[in-house]
């Protein structure tokens, strides 16, 4: 009998450990799709930055260097390697953007320009949605993070190993969100 009782508990603790198991591979891979819907719109955002770039051009030959960095920051961007480093160059572009000074009432084509202004609205949309992608992606985090430190998943999260995710913080300086229209007024 007591051979009985010792496989019963043997087989709950595996089957326990499998279901733990399982539920820190899901939130793993929220945190990757998460993670993966940033890489979507920061690709939308590098996409449409080009245009833009191309489109200033064409009315702002005086901040030709803004524009370079902005360009050259997009292909670090690109180019990253890690998630963390993806990030922080977006950080960074998203600060560029954000010293970008252009004064609209100087350049009247530019402001009637209905495919600037085009650009100006998908530009604010996608900043919106990467905005709302990475709030996604830190509650993936949490969740994937509070799963393997909590009893009984810290428990065979440290058998298999998993070691927490960061979450996605922007410094305080870069936490505004860029106003295109602000800008373009100043």
């Amino acid at each position: 009998m007591a051979g009985i009782i010792s496989i019963s508990v043997f087989v709950m603790i595996v089957i326990t450990g499998i279901v733990i198991s399982n539920q820190i591979i899901a939130k793993k891979n929220q945190v990757a799709q998460a993670f993966g819907s940033i890489e979507i719109y920061l690709k939308k955002r590098f996409d449409l930055i080009p245009n833009l770039v191309a489109m200033l051009n064409k009315y702002l030959a005086h901040e030709k260097d803004i524009l370079l960095q902005v360009t050259a920051l997009r292909s670090q961007v690109e180019n990253a390697i890690e998630p963390k480093q993806q990030i922080e160059a977006s950080n960074e572009l998203t600060k560029m953007m954000g010293s970008l000074s252009i004064n609209v009432e100087n350049y009247p084509d530019l402001k009637a320009d209905k495919q600037f202004l085009n650009l100006q609205f998908e530009l604010t949309d996608i900043e919106d949605h990467i905005s709302a992608a990475r709030r996604s992606y830190n509650a993936a985090v949490t969740s994937y993070n509070n799963n393997i430190q909590m009893f009984p998943g810290s428990i065979v999260a440290s058998i298999r190993k998993d070691k927490i995710d960061t979450l996605l913080e922007i410094p305080k300086a870069e936490q505004k969100e860029v106003n295109i229209n602000q800008l373009l007024n100043n």
